[in-house]
């Protein structure tokens, strides 16, 4: 085996026998860890991560079903499991192999049947060599020599050790076939009470449906008597509906007879009429037709006087804005050509000033150079002894220097005196600008009036226009509220014919009605009839059906008194068996009584 200890999980109920496997497993130098209930061991699995499962299936929380399954669908889906259970039937068995598990090992069981699996599925090589093995290992051994009482003592240790364990296997075997005895006791007599209640539900089901039935053949009865009755009314009133029927019939064909001559005597009528209509429309259509023509002839004129004088003024507005435009024109060179000299006269200021910077950076320098001299004079006035000669040819160079600034000085007042003189006539120069500029904007308002008196004359002509056509339009108006007047009179004629026609035309859809409902009132008869042999025929049919039902439940009543008559007898069959185990478990119970009370006697 590996030099590490393998893990192994141990899930199971009973203290005693838990305890006694988890004894037994590390007595073989495994590590195992346990768990009473379902809950337990998921938690510790995850815990401890164990190389191998030993489940037990009636465990406590959860079932061993549902923990191998949670195990086989998760993260411990590799690790062997092996199901330990009472539970040893082949049922039981194949349900434990399809959840996941990789051996079966029932209780009571075997201490080496079981550590046989755990090797098996742990360390599958090595088994298998022992399995080889084994047949070599069986082969005659030399005579032993005779123990010695050390020996004689350890053997008899090892013999009432091996006693112990099998009392307490003995124990557990028999507690473990005790409780699933009673879980088996404990499911039929479930199983009993289930049946008992299933036969006091399907008793009390049939005295309901009994009842029902004796219900539904008297109301059926009943309803059958009804039916009979309400059918002979009905043909009872069918017949008197037809006899009506026929003399409404009479007295429609006179009603349609006196119809037909009085819709002969309207359509004469309405001919005479429509005759009339068409003659007063004629001679209506020729005198709006006279009136139109008179009327556009008016418009014609009045157009073309309007076409002649608005042409004549647009030849005068057309000139007057030429000149205006030629005008604005000559005034906009001169704009130019003042803008012109206003640029060349500010291109020269900006020279000046230009000029004027250059002096002052220029002067800027001399006073530094005479601040950097100041300096200079104060250090040599501190060394004025030891530098006579320097002092000397320095205060030359001041003279020099002072004749120098002194031309500067007289260069910088001639320089601002013809600034001065510049900015005289430039100031000069833009009086002369400002004034030709107001001049300009006068003569511009000037034309801006002018304009504006344009403008007004304008509107003016266009108010005397729209005054001029207001009054056209007026006199059109009245014309045609003269004719819109005799419109509706004739409008009111065409009403009133339209109203006799309507009213003919209500006296015949009237008669279609009637038609229309004798036609309704037939086919609602022959419904009827329809009606009362289809529920004659549904009557018949549910009898039919209800004949039907009654066979088909007292097949049912049959089958299900077999069915129970079955379960009763496998329930008998398996309390048989239940007893036969039970008389087996006791007799093996004190067989193992009698055995130990020989082997400590």
């Amino acid at each position: 085996m590996s030099d590490t200890k393998k893990k192994i999980l141990v899930v199971e109920d009973d203290d005693s026998l838990r305890e006694l496997v988890q004894s037994r497993l590390e007595n073989e130098d495994f590590e195992v860890v346990t768990a009473a209930d379902g809950f337990q061991a998921l938690g510790k699995a995850r815990k401890f991560r164990p190389d191998l499962i030993i489940l037990d299936l009636m465990i406590p929380k959860m079932d061993g079903y549902s923990v191998c399954q949670l195990f086989k669908a998760g993260e411990m889906a590799q690790t062997p499991i092996i199901i330990f259970s009472a539970r040893s039937s082949p049922d039981d068995v194949r349900r434990g192999l399809d959840n996941g598990a990789n051996a079966y090992v029932s209780k009571p069981f075997e201490a080496p049947v079981l550590l046989g699996k755990i090797r098996e599925l742990l360390f599958p090589e090595e088994w298998a060599k022992e399995q080889e093995a084994a047949p070599k290992e069986q082969a005659p051994s030399p005579v032993p020599e005779p123990p010695t009482a050390e020996e004689e003592s350890k053997e008899e240790r090892e013999v009432a050790e091996q006693r112990t364990m099998e009392e307490a296997e003995a124990k557990a075997r028999a507690e473990a076939e005790r409780k699933e005895l009673e879980e088996q006791e404990r499911e039929l007599a479930e199983k009993r009470k289930r049946l008992e209640a299933e036969a006091k539900t399907r008793a009390e089901e049939e005295r309901k449906l009994a009842q029902q039935r004796t219900k539904e053949e008297a109301e059926a009865r009943i309803r059958a008597q009804a039916e009979g009755k309400r059918l002979e009314e009905e043909e009872r009133k069918l017949a008197e509906q037809r006899v009506q029927s026929g003399a409404e019939a009479k007295a429609r064909a006179e009603e349609e007879r006196k119809r037909k001559e009085e819709e002969q005597r309207l359509a004469a009528q309405r001919a005479r009429e429509e005759a009339e209509a068409k003659a007063r429309a004629e001679a209506e259509r020729r005198r709006k037709e006279e009136e139109e023509r008179k009327l556009a002839v008016q418009r014609a004129v009045l157009e073309a006087e309007d076409r002649v004088r608005i042409e004549a003024q647009r030849k005068k507005l057309e000139e007057e804005e030429r000149k205006l435009a030629q005008k604005r024109a000559k005034e906009e060179a001169k704009t130019k050509a003042r803008a012109e000299e206003e640029r060349k006269f500010t291109e020269r200021r900006a020279r000046l000033e230009a000029e004027a910077r250059l002096r002052a950076e220029a002067e800027r320098k001399r006073k530094e150079e005479e601040q950097r001299l100041a300096a200079q004079r104060t250090k040599e006035e501190a060394e004025a002894r030891a530098r006579a000669e320097v002092e000397r040819k320095r205060k030359e160079e001041e003279e020099r220097r002072k004749r120098e600034v002194e031309q500067r000085a007289k260069e910088e007042a001639e320089a601002k005196a013809r600034a001065e003189a510049e900015r005289r006539r430039l100031e000069e120069e833009e009086r002369t600008h400002a004034e030709k500029r107001a001049r300009l904007e006068a003569e511009a308002k000037a034309r801006a009036e002018a304009e504006r008196k344009l403008a007004q004359q304008r509107t003016k002509e266009e108010a005397e226009a729209r005054i001029r056509a207001q009054a056209e339009g007026k006199r059109l108006e009245e014309e045609e509220r003269k004719l819109a007047e005799q419109r509706a009179k004739e409008e009111a004629d065409t009403k009133a014919r339209i109203e006799a026609e309507r009213k003919v035309k209500e006296v015949e859809r009237q008669l279609a009605e009637l038609r229309v409902k004798e036609e309704t009132e037939a086919k609602a008869r022959a419904e009827k009839e329809r009606q009362i042999a289809g529920q004659r025929a549904q009557m018949e049919a549910m009898v039919k059906a209800r004949a039907e039902r009654e066979r088909k439940r007292a097949q049912a009543e049959a089958e299900a008194k077999a069915r129970i008559e079955a379960e009763r007898r496998e329930f008998e069959e398996e309390e048989r068996k239940l007893a036969e185990k039970r008389a087996r478990l006791e007799a093996e119970t004190k067989a193992r009584t009698e055995k130990e009370r020989k082997t400590q006697r």
